[in-house]
């Protein structure tokens, strides 16, 4: 089982969103949709879930303005995607991380507010209680924290491009020798 987080599910499914910087180049992601359209596709034929965490869906519907019914929809009945709430076992797992972060009496960075980090801790719990395997983001300080309690991070700029299909290659040469 995979997690994808606020801004997976927006390149997935909301034509209205930006793509993302690819830090290598400094220029928008390359082919950022067919990259992620490729990535879902994957998991579904391996049959792996996509759990997205209730503050996840929570922060996707709220930036639908008004689609928030068709963005429900999205997960409705769905084989692939799977909501996942807060429960007693996420809540566990925060106070587990919220207490290996006061150990490490972790400053905040200038770009982290206290909600910040808890909707951080909340996705990483209800992660780490789902047994979830890897995080989809875009959010390098989501990443960083997912990492340090032991989930595999894949950045957005890293989902791999789908293979291109090989072509044919003319022996123009040979053609020319028998035409002729």
């Amino acid at each position: 089982m995979v997690v994808f987080d606020t801004s997976f599910l927006a390149l997935a499914f909301d034509g209205e969103y930006g793509t993302p910087i690819d830090p290598s180049t400094g220029e928008p992601l390359t082919r950022c949709a067919e990259r992620i359209n490729h990535l879902i596709l994957t998991l579904s034929i391996a049959k792996r879930r996509i759990l997205v965490p209730t503050p996840v869906l929570a922060e996707y519907l709220v930036e639908g303005g008004q689609d928030k019914d068709k963005r429900l929809k999205i997960f409705a009945g769905s084989r692939v995607f799977s909501i996942a709430a807060f429960d007693q076992r996420a809540a566990i797992e925060c106070a587990m991380i919220e207490d290996g972060d006061s150990k490490r009496k972790r400053k905040l960075t200038p770009g982290e507010t206290k909600a910040k980090v808890k909707f951080d801790r909340q996705v990483i719990a209800i992660a780490k209680a789902n047994q979830v395997q890897t995080l989809y983001t875009g959010d390098t300080t989501l990443g960083k924290h997912a990492t340090e309690n032991g989930i595999n991070v894949v950045l957005t700029w890293e989902v791999p491009l789908p293979a291109t299909p090989p072509q044919l290659q003319l022996d123009y040469e040979a053609d020319a020798q028998h035409s002729g």
